[in-house]
């Protein structure tokens, strides 16, 4: 063992370690379900919802902090006694109860937050960033494992399913499986002019586009996603925005559908053994037109748009277009794709 080598990742505290993070990030869309619909249960930190979130933080930083300790005393340095990709989850799970600590305060402060308003909370806002530290820690792998060690593709893919979990759940407002301002039946129960509806709607469908290209651009160049990682992650992502939200359940099945087409697209384009920068570039404009493809022609079928032909196949066209342009991100090199 080298003074200033890191400890040996194991597949077995990666699957415990992914059991924790998953309940941490359940807890979070279950404190979500009770803020939309249980209000009037909410006038206290202390309920059973804030309860599985902060167990999720505990059992995931035990776990990181046990595991430490146990690596100390078999002679790694304390700063080496965690795996590499790790590092960056146990600071997350430091600044997630810096932030509890801080959301009690304001609690008590302040009241509880109402609406929006638990999205853009500051203590809310440090507890997220902590918690996509924290779940991350298996994706960081595809960063910073050694070549030797082969990465376990299932936790890497469910640790990128928390991840982007995270970030839509605190961007929930600019979801579109969240909010789909182009139903008649949403609009019904949420009155807008027509022309703000339109702009939410097209705003939210530039958001989830930009994070989903942004997200493969930053991991194209050391990693390639199994076939049925994108299946995977928008269903559950999927899974959790609607049962957040108790309504548009067949949003699963859209995004199960995009996310398999998705999955031929990558494979097809990403995965080739000579891959270019053309390839790449094609993906992300076709991996959002594939979505919102799937996603109005739901739409189409369940409801009722009240977008014009003009906007909705516009919409579609300009997700492609942002995804292009994103794709440029990604530094060419004599026209060669980034190697793996």
């Amino acid at each position: 063992m080298s003074e200033n080598s890191y400890v040996r990742p194991s597949k077995v505290f990666d699957w415990i370690f992914i059991i924790c993070a998953g309940l941490w990030t359940a807890g979070a869309y279950i404190d979500g379900f009770a803020h939309i619909h249980l209000n009037s249960e909410l006038e206290t930190f202390f309920t059973l919802w804030h309860a599985v979130f902060y167990l999720g933080i505990f059992l995931t930083g035990g776990l990181l902090l046990g595991y430490l300790f146990l690596n100390y005393k078999k002679g790694y340095p304390l700063r080496f006694a965690l795996p590499k990709e790790y590092l960056f989850s146990f600071a997350g799970v430091a600044i997630a109860l810096v932030g509890g600590v801080g959301d009690f305060l304001w609690h008590q402060t302040f009241g509880i937050e109402e609406g929006i308003e638990a999205l853009l909370s500051p203590t809310h806002l440090l507890l997220a960033i902590g918690g996509a530290m924290a779940v991350a820690g298996p994706l960081y792998a595809i960063w910073y494992r050694p070549k030797s060690y082969p990465i376990d593709a299932l936790p890497t893919i469910l640790s990128a399913t928390y991840f982007l979990s995270v970030i839509t759940f605190m961007l929930q407002f600019l979801h579109p499986l969240n909010l789909p301002w182009m139903a008649e039946s949403f609009l019904a129960k949420n009155p807008l002019p027509l022309d703000f509806a339109a702009m939410l709607g097209v705003a939210n469908i530039l958001f989830f586009t930009i994070l989903f290209v942004s997200f493969i651009l930053s991991t194209v160049r050391h990693w390639l996603f199994p076939f049925g990682s994108f299946l995977v992650i928008f269903s559950l992502n999927a899974a959790a925005m609607t049962l957040m939200r108790a309504d548009y359940y067949y949003f699963i099945i859209t995004a199960a559908v995009a996310g398999l087409a998705i999955d031929f697209l990558y494979l097809f384009l990403i995965k080739q053994p000579r891959r270019k920068m053309s390839h790449i570039h094609l993906f992300c404009f076709l991996a959002p037109v594939a979505f919102f493809s799937v996603y109005i022609l739901t739409i189409l079928l369940t409801d009722k748009i009240i977008w014009s032909v003009h906007m909705w196949t516009g919409s579609i066209v300009i997700s492609g277009i942002v995804g292009y342009l994103m794709s440029y991100l990604v530094i060419p090199s004599e026209n060669k794709a980034p190697p793996f």
